[in-house]
């Protein structure tokens, strides 16, 4: 693959890696906040696709469970609590491994 390109990746995986974690941690001091639940979103959404297109399955499939978790709560079929919010942190980390182990090789 083109160093060039995975350079690219790595390194806006990270910013929206560090915008999640901002968000989720915006989030847990208000779960209401549905504009901070579509802002979240949005860096999954991106990240999904970003992963997707490098042919990086899992993390695109991982990325793709929290867009579920994150639309049920804006179209208000699910209700934020700290469980959904510890696992949401959970999918965190584990992106952040995967992001890492890509970036070494």
């Amino acid at each position: 693959m083109d160093n060039q390109y995975m350079d690219m990746f790595l390194d806006e995986s990270h910013e929206h890696l560090q915008s999640l974690n901002e968000g989720l941690l915006r989030l847990e001091e208000n779960m209401e906040e549905i504009s901070v639940v579509n802002d979240i979103f949005r860096n999954a959404h991106t990240l999904k696709g970003m992963s997707a297109t490098m042919g990086f399955a899992k993390i695109a499939e991982l990325t793709h469970e929290m867009e579920d978790v994150l639309d049920l709560v804006r179209k208000e079929q699910l209700k934020l609590n700290e469980d959904i919010m510890d696992t949401l942190f959970k999918c965190l980390d584990s992106l952040e491994q995967m992001v890492d182990s890509v970036g070494n090789g």
